[in-house]
């Protein structure tokens, strides 16, 4: 065991280095120097990149679980505001996870800003495009924007993915009606109707679209 002399400050534990890397400097350098950068970072031996690569990626996926669960727990107390920059964490340290660009997609959706929830939404189905959640939630934003056009496409391919979902042929067949194409907008309500006999909505619809 080593013991401590009196004259001996002991490292707190917050202070002790928690890796082998250089530590980050403090102190820009001379930025006049156009041949010396303004931070130096001495890099770490070749052989060493691809386990620091590995454990980064494994550190980027836990981190994006904390920030997700974060979010979570703000949402619970609708506080979407205080859940933003969470899922906005979390989609950036696990890029490759739909899950968190949907849901930064929804909260984004909620918070009024359409432009990027479409990028959310966007990004998801260019990694993707299989995903009918996707389509009919950029769907719902174009809509909302009086995009008809364009909603009615997203309902269109979230149909044709996920053909037995009410609600995406009801909201394709609201599109159609307001581009004026009445009797493809019933033969949407119909088709919701059949598959969801108690859809209110599509009913509603397809009794009074003329």
């Amino acid at each position: 065991m080593t013991t401590m002399t009196k004259t001996q400050t002991p490292i707190p534990a917050a202070m002790t280095p928690r890796s082998g890397f250089p530590t980050i400097p403090t102190r820009i350098r001379d930025t006049r120097d156009a041949q010396v950068p303004p931070l130096v970072v001495t890099p770490i031996a070749e052989q060493q990149k691809l386990q620091v690569q590995q454990s980064l990626a494994e550190l980027g996926q836990r981190l994006a679980e904390i920030h997700r669960t974060a979010a979570e727990a703000y949402l619970s107390q609708s506080l979407y505001a205080q859940a933003l920059p969470h899922l906005e964490a979390a989609a950036t340290f696990a890029p490759a996870e739909n899950e968190y660009q949907m849901q930064l997609g929804f909260v984004r959706y909620v918070m009024g800003d359409d432009v990027g929830a479409i990028n959310s939404f966007n990004t998801v189905l260019a990694a993707d495009s299989g995903s009918d959640e996707a389509w009919f939630n950029l769907g719902m934003v174009l809509f909302g924007q009086g995009q008809h056009a364009e909603a009615e496409d997203c309902f269109r391919h979230a149909s044709e993915i996920a053909p037995n979902d009410a609600q995406t042929w009801n909201n394709r067949g609201v599109c159609l009606w307001r581009l004026q194409r009445v009797a493809d907008a019933r033969t949407c309500f119909a088709r919701a109707i059949q598959i969801d006999p108690n859809d209110a909505d599509a009913a509603y619809n397809l009794a009074n679209v003329r």
